[in-house]
């Protein structure tokens, strides 16, 4: 089973760290550097992007990459997913057209947002009744097609 509600499954590939040697020792302090700006920002119940996560120690992580491997290593062993530690992906893309939903408790109608759409938020958890009446949806990958599309 490769889906499991607010659960992040990698599949049945393990990997095992010791931490007892010299050469783990900086997966293991990015391991704890990371547990320590969770338990942060989770204690204080404010959310983070995966890219904050990466700016606030930029010198350690190096890479976003090892800061987005890191996260999802500790998502996977406690056994919840990337939001349930409080980090969300930035705002990826817009949504425009005949498509409603409720967001917060607030009532949104895509129908009268403009050509600049309603962003779609990281925090889709808080979306909610989305409905449309719509025949088909076009996914556009690049803004500057869309804009033009949009036009």
């Amino acid at each position: 089973q490769l889906y499991v509600k607010n659960r992040m499954v990698l599949g049945s590939k393990t990997t095992t760290r010791t931490f007892l040697h010299v050469k783990e020792a900086r997966k293991a302090a990015i391991t704890m550097r990371a547990l320590e700006l969770l338990h942060k920002v989770i204690t204080t119940n404010i959310h983070i992007t995966k890219r904050d996560l990466f700016y606030t120690d930029v010198k350690l992580f190096v890479d976003q990459s090892e800061s987005d491997g890191v996260l999802d290593d500790l998502a996977t062993l406690i056994g919840c997913t990337r939001s349930n530690l409080h980090v969300v992906a930035s705002d990826k893309g817009l949504v425009v057209g005949r498509v409603q939903f409720v967001e917060d408790g607030d009532e949104i109608d895509c129908t009268r947002i403009g050509i600049g759409g309603k962003a779609i938020p990281p925090y889709t958890d808080r979306i909610e009744n989305i409905r449309s009446d719509a025949e088909f949806i076009l996914l556009v990958e690049k803004e500057a097609a869309y804009l033009r599309l949009a036009e």
